[in-house]
Order: structure tokens, then sequence, then C-alpha cells
């Protein structure tokens, strides 16, 4: 994992309002869980990387201002342990698991743009 430690993303950035950048698009993690019920929500969805100065924006905003996005997964339970599970074995980057793209992930910061290496990795 660029730019954060894949340890400190699966104990507690999977769950907890994270940014993932990975060929393209950026990936919004976010979880709650229901105190009456002890039932989890996790979700990601994903959005096409806009590119301002030769660096990807986290946000890209129509002209209503509302983000286009895509739920690309979403699971439900009380045991946080197959949530994670779930989330690790579901091919949601592009056909492909994290395991598979773990080394390609960014994990943004929430107040920096995402830095590219190369303009020849843009198709947006």
């Amino acid at each position: 994992m660029k730019n954060g430690n894949v340890e400190q993303f699966l104990d507690t950035g999977w769950y907890s309002e994270s940014t993932l950048y990975y060929n393209g698009y950026i990936y919004w993690f976010e979880g709650s869980t229901d105190s009456e019920t002890n039932i989890s929500t996790f979700f990601i969805d994903r959005w096409r990387a806009k590119l301002t100065d030769d660096m990807y924006c986290r946000e890209y905003r129509l002209n209503n201002d509302i983000v286009d996005y895509k739920r690309v997964f979403e699971s439900r339970g009380t045991d946080m342990d197959l949530l994670k599970k779930q989330f690790l074995e579901a091919p949601i980057f592009d056909g492909k698991t994290f395991w598979d793209i773990e080394s390609e992930l960014v994990w943004a910061d929430e107040d920096k743009p995402i830095v590219i290496n190369s303009l020849s990795e843009l198709e947006v």
C-alpha cells in the first residue's frame, strides 16, 4: 500500500471513512454500527478521479453538486471479522480483490490531493 501502512489500514482504516485511490478511481470506505441492534453496515463507493494540475482530486462533483458515484460493495452483520473477510475477498477493484492489488493502492490523506507519477496512466 502506497502512502500508508497496510496493517494499520486493516486494523482501523477499512471501516473508518478512508479514501483509497486505484487505477483512476477514488474508493470511499465507510462503516457504522447501530447501537440498538448491534448490526454493522460497511460499504465502498467509487467514482472517477478528476485530474487537476497533475493531481487527482478526491471528489468529482457534477453541475448539480452531486457526486457521481457507484456503490461497489456493501455488507451487513454483527460479526466484524466476517465483514472484513467479505471485503478482502470481494472483487471490488476492476474484478480484483484487495490482496490482488494491495501494492498498487494509494491510501489518501484527507488534506492532500493524490499526486500521480505519470500522465500516461490517465485515461480520464
